[in-house]
């Protein structure tokens, strides 16, 4: 079964979650459990980082083809331990950025721009969730989005 060029584009995203370890030179291992739009994780599978591609807007350029915005929110939870959950939440952070600003994520992107991220909500005293939004621009052609 052939994927859309949107979908191509969030495995590589997805792709780009799963290589935030500290193995691989970031400072936690949020993305030792890297998942596609789940709900629910199991407290097992901690750290995780989630990948949710969001609704896209198009613009249509030129008389054959869209560049294609589509917003993609990151959700990173973790452990505590014996680190400050703001600590923590910012060194979360700082590996998203990190992570989908470094080297190219796919040829399909034209663009990529952090919108917004961190956590307001402390509640809870041995988890931090840290959420990251980003912007992905592509370009589709109008009769065919798998190219």
């Amino acid at each position: 079964m052939p994927n859309t060029k949107r979908d191509l584009i969030i495995r590589s995203l997805l792709e780009r979650a799963a290589e935030i370890t500290i193995g691989n030179g970031y400072n936690t291992n949020i993305g030792e459990n890297a998942y596609r739009a789940v709900s629910k994780i199991d407290p097992n599978r901690l750290p995780s980082c989630v990948i949710f591609p969001l609704i896209e807007t198009a613009e249509r350029i030129g008389g054959s083809e869209y560049l294609c915005t589509m917003p993609v929110r990151v959700e990173a939870v973790s452990m505590t331990g014996i680190i400050n959950p703001s600590v923590l939440s910012e060194i979360i952070l700082g590996d998203m950025r990190q992570a989908f600003f470094g080297s190219p994520i796919s040829s399909l992107i034209e663009e990529i721009s952090y919108i917004n991220g961190g956590t307001n909500d402390y509640s809870k005293n041995d988890t931090v969730l840290v959420l990251a939004n980003f912007s992905v621009k592509y370009f589709s052609t109008i009769t065919n989005p798998y190219l």
